[in-house]
């Protein structure tokens, strides 16, 4: 089951209709990097920095500059994605976000957005554990020189 503490409460969300740069302003203005984009409070997408910044040409400063004609709607990930319920178990929430390579999963009631989980709400559950635990697994480094060639 999904606990409380790990669901993000303050979720910052956006209208399709937002030109991208205001979206870009405001997520920096925000500390966040994935915005879910509602309509009437039903998520109709997720926003993320990477869209965002696959819209972006950069100055000699590599600051990002967006045109103002574009709008979330141009940029986001429409519906359907990867979503999940306030009971879902957070072992499946992570497993799925490992699988799918994805850092955000909103949270929803039927259509309707009610939450946001992010991968740093997942690592603030590792962080506010009791217990300290080793890393569970062994490293080995792999250098090829391919690599470099």
């Amino acid at each position: 089951m999904l606990a409380s503490t790990t669901m993000t409460r303050d979720v910052v969300v956006v209208a399709p209709h937002v030109s991208l740069r205001d979206a870009w302003a405001l997520m920096r203005r925000e500390h966040v990097r994935h915005l879910p984009v509602v309509r009437a409070g039903a998520l109709v997408g997720m926003l993320s920095d990477r869209d965002v910044l696959i819209h972006a040409s950069e100055d000699k400063e590599g600051v990002p500059h967006l045109r103002n004609a574009l709008t979330v709607a141009d940029a986001m990930t429409p519906t359907p994605v990867e979503t999940c319920e306030s009971i879902t178990d957070i072992s499946d929430i992570a497993r799925l976000m490992v699988t799918k390579k994805i850092d955000a999963i909103p949270v929803v009631r039927g259509l309707h957005l009610i939450g946001l989980v992010t991968s740093t709400d997942l690592l603030h559950l590792l962080i506010d554990r009791k217990e300290a635990r080793q890393l569970p697994f062994e490293f080995r480094l792999i250098d090829d020189p391919r690599a470099y060639a």
